[in-house]
């Protein structure tokens, strides 16, 4: 069947949580459990019976984080436009088998949380159209763009549009904080978040004369609310969104109704390009944290002004 042969280019690229992975992992579709295949099974048979393409929304490609130890800057670099291109390999493989073809939905979740995660909405905004222009360019009619403004555009401020979003779609702090003890998947992502909201807060000035233990709890509180409005937001994405596939940048467990995607090389399963600098070797791609780059081994190299890539030396 082609429905099977399109998940299973999908899960080709999946990415497990370390502990949802081993035995299985490669396996095809035919040899996993109906309950790990089925609801996506469902929704891509759907889509082939009305001669839609392959229709994936992914929540992404927020911002930067304004950590310059972990960033080069506000921008998209190597890190986006790689991620963007094996993104589009995605959609490529997907064409070679189903003649409506693929596309994916970024949508973009960077207004949601921008002042939760201290990145400037204006910055959002240079971010996002500098994505979209590279993939209109690159790969006309394969990406669509989807973000806060587009869900409220009577509204004027972002502000507004964040309250708005949480008044129709949100759960309340002491509700979410409860479901964080019963269900794994919450307490997965509190800790993951937890993590890199510490490290984003320990590299800004404001945060410069406040102790590593008050940043942690810092941290641990924001990150709930980064949480709310996700789950906000993934809620209304799916009110918008019902019959496309949900892929999710982060590691998802092998029973889900999201699919997490790999799209860059990392060492660390919860690093993503915006948190991250793009290094070169040996004609590979990866992700590392810019404060761990060795300068004497590596080149910064600049693509149209703009830092875009370390070169490490082999």
């Amino acid at each position: 069947m082609i429905a099977n042969h399109i998940l299973d280019i999908i899960f080709k690229r999946r990415r497990l949580l370390d502990d949802e992975a081993g035995p299985g992992t490669d396996s095809s579709i035919e040899d996993l459990p109906p309950e790990e295949t089925d609801i996506h099974l469902n929704k891509i048979q759907k889509m082939m019976d009305t001669g839609e393409p392959i229709s994936m929304i992914l929540p992404a490609f927020p911002g930067k984080s304004p950590n310059r130890n972990k960033t080069l800057s506000r921008l998209p670099d190597l890190a986006e436009t790689h991620s963007i291109d094996s993104l589009y390999s995605l959609c490529r493989d997907i064409n070679e088998i189903y003649k409506p073809g693929a596309k994916i939905i970024i949508c973009s979740d960077g207004y949601v949380f921008s002042d939760l995660v201290r990145i400037p909405d204006e910055d959002i905004e240079l971010y996002s159209l500098a994505l979209i222009d590279y993939y209109n360019e690159s790969y006309p009619g394969a990406f669509e763009f989807y973000d806060l403004k587009d869900t409220f555009p009577q509204l004027d401020s972002m502000d507004a549009m964040r309250e708005e979003l949480m008044i129709r779609y949100g759960e309340s702090l002491i509700c979410l904080k409860a479901r964080a003890k019963e269900h794994k998947e919450v307490t997965t992502m509190y800790l993951g978040i937890t993590r890199f909201l510490y490290e984003d807060f320990a590299g800004l000035d404001e945060f410069s004369n406040i102790s590593r233990a008050q940043i942690q709890k810092m941290a641990k509180s924001v990150s709930y609310r980064v949480i709310q409005r996700s789950n906000a937001w993934g809620t209304l994405l799916e009110e918008i969104y019902p019959d496309s596939l949900r892929l999710s940048i982060h590691p998802q467990y092998r029973v889900s109704n999201k699919i997490g995607i790999h799209m860059i090389s990392t060492d660390d399963c919860w690093r993503t390009p915006w948190h991250s600098v793009a290094v070169k070797k040996n004609g590979m791609i990866y992700l590392e944290n810019r404060s761990n780059i060795n300068e004497n081994r590596s080149r910064l190299l600049f693509e149209n002004g703009r830092p875009h890539y370390y070169q490490e030396e082999a």
